[in-house]
């Protein structure tokens, strides 16, 4: 372990938003000992940021890293890119409680990774059934990145209401909201950042009986969210929401729980904020919101952004695109292909999916057969083509080509488009908002679909680029010490005392370097394949608790082998 490091020569910004000063800075034995020009120290290893930024590692508030971080903790697919940080545990999902083979079920359909796979990586490593015992657990993991959580809430109906009645929507007794809270209490005290619920049809229980059922906390009612909220407002944690896209009342009976009139505000951290090309409307949605909410209501809501363009990769039936409608997800509820084949032969399902496909009610997704384009296919004369190119050539309906299509290639035919956040001004202008918190990324669901592990970059290239959306102090803020001040993380500031935990970056190759979501086929992954973005050279240097883990783009020889990174447990009170 170096004792000792001195980075030199640097352009610092510290993270508090303030302009940046050119200076030195010293660490030693994880933490900041000095910053300002021309520091010496004879036995510290030098590293030379000339011509660079230096600033605090990226703090990525939502991924779904849980599974993940029990067999590959360096979580290299991010920290390559700059992050130190990643908040798990959203979305109601976490690991922190319920049977092994319940919480592979849980997971398997949000993070599209095959059950088997969930099965090596969970199923035989869960021995701990509370909050506070798997936090014990993870600190004897040996972290790449720092770790912080949410308590998912279908975890904790699991556990509390077991799976028959954790999946229906009937009302919860006072003893099981009770017990259902001691759970939450236990979390907080073992350190936890609060609780994550989830409303979001897309999300999906995968497994016997109940496969395609929504999961368990979206079946909760709006006076356990509130019982619930009423602990985490008492300790001054977080509430972590993801609404009901189709419901647009959820959104503002959620935003509610915030407001601090004769009672202290609640922390609430909703999804998203995003410019949607199927409903634009939703994108002024979140900014609304939060001025009557915060301003007139005193509360303290935030809405979650992505900061690159929302690109979307499907496979056949497989898409989160078919999760928000009933015929989509009957398709996706089907478990062999000789089932899916019988739906395709039901003129029945075939007109209640062509109903609602194209209805404009209760969507997020647009369903633009003119913006969606054939990527793969056993019939390469398709490849390049949108499905309504396709249609037109065979002279038929474009819903029906679409329908064809699917029957004839499942899951080979592999097709794409970008769903929101295509218009690039418009987004800067999204992710200058007060309200919005950026750093979603989803990284570790939805691993065929999509890849934003870079987006933090993406957000900085831009504001070095354009002058009408953040300056580079002000998203460098926004990415690191405003998430870390807001979420209580001891991380997020370059300042004496303070852990180094330090990216350092090119911003020459930043203008350059940045590339969206590829395929790779990760070994890691028993070469199934994932979706990764890249920086090329743009991350220099990462360094987390004072020691350099990624050096131009490639990880030390330890790297998880020892713990570098941290469980970070929330300071809020």
């Amino acid at each position: 372990m170096t004792a000792s490091l001195l980075i030199k020569n640097g352009t610092v910004y510290d993270g508090t938003g303030a302009a940046p000063v050119p200076a030195d800075i010293l660490i030693d034995a994880g933490s900041i000992k000095a910053v300002g020009p021309a520091l010496q120290c004879d036995t510290a290893e030098v590293i030379d940021a000339r011509g660079h930024w230096v600033l605090p590692g990226f703090i990525d508030l939502h991924t779904h890293y849980d599974a993940e971080l029990e067999v590959f903790p360096g979580l290299r697919e991010s920290v390559r890119h700059g992050v130190t940080t990643v908040v798990m545990g959203n979305c109601s999902l976490s690991l922190a409680m319920g049977e092994p083979a319940d919480v592979v079920d849980l997971f398997a359909r949000v993070e599209n990774l095959p059950r088997e796979l969930l099965r090596e990586w969970v199923g035989e490593r869960m021995t701990w059934r509370t909050p506070a015992e798997y936090y014990t657990h993870l600190e004897r993991l040996n972290l790449g990145p720092n770790v912080a959580s949410f308590l998912g809430h279908s975890n904790v109906r699991l556990a509390a209401l077991g799976k028959q009645r954790c999946l229906q929507r009937e009302p919860v007794t006072d003893a099981d909201k009770h017990t259902m809270g001691n759970h939450l209490q236990e979390a907080i005290e073992a350190g936890y950042l609060g609780m994550s619920i989830d409303m979001l049809p897309w999300h999906r229980w995968m497994g016997y009986k109940y496969n395609g059922a929504s999961i368990p906390s979206q079946y909760a009612h709006m006076d356990e969210y509130r019982y619930l909220a009423g602990i985490l407002r008492r300790h001054g944690r977080v509430m972590q929401a993801t609404p009901n896209a189709n419901r647009k009342a959820s959104t503002l009976l959620l935003s509610l729980l915030s407001t601090g009139l004769l009672r202290a505000p609640l922390k609430l951290s909703m999804l998203a904020s995003l410019d949607f090309k199927g409903n634009r409307a939703l994108g002024q949605l979140p900014a609304l919101l939060c001025s009557v909410i915060n301003r007139l209501g005193r509360g303290n809501l935030r809405f979650q952004s992505l900061a690159c363009p929302f690109e979307l990769w499907s496979d056949g039936y497989n898409t989160p695109i078919f999760e928000e409608f009933h015929a989509g997800a009957r398709l996706m509820n089907a478990d062999t292909r000789a089932q899916r084949q019988q739906l395709f032969a039901d003129p029945d399902w075939r007109r209640q999916f062509r109903r609602e496909w194209l209805s404009v009610f209760n969507r997020s997704f647009h369903r633009d057969l003119t913006e969606m384009t054939v990527v793969a296919c056993p019939d390469a004369s398709l490849v390049g083509k949108t499905f309504s190119d396709i249609a037109a050539d065979q002279g038929c309906d474009p819903v029906d080509c679409l329908l064809d299509l699917l029957a004839e290639h499942d899951q080979k035919l592999r097709w794409y488009s970008v769903v929101a956040n295509d218009r690039p001004a418009v987004l800067r202008k999204i992710l200058k908002r007060p309200f919005n918190q950026i750093g979603f990324s989803d990284a570790g669901a939805h691993n065929r679909n999509m890849g934003f592990q870079n987006a933090h970059l993406c957000l900085l290239r831009d504001a070095n680029q354009y002058r009408d959306g953040l300056s580079v102090a002000a998203a460098i803020h926004r990415l690191t010490g405003d998430i870390a001040a807001w979420l209580g993380l001891d991380t997020g500031v370059l300042a004496t005392g303070k852990p180094a935990d330090i990216t350092v970056v090119d911003p020459a190759a930043l203008a350059t370097d940045l590339t969206g979501a590829t395929e790779i086929n990760d070994p890691r992954f028993n070469g199934d394949m994932r979706m990764v973005s890249g920086s090329g050279a743009a991350v220099r240097q990462v360094i987390v608790r004072g020691q350099p883990v990624c050096r131009h783009g490639s990880f030390c020889d330890d790297y998880e082998q020892r713990p570098f990174g941290r469980l970070l447990r929330s300071q809020l009170h």
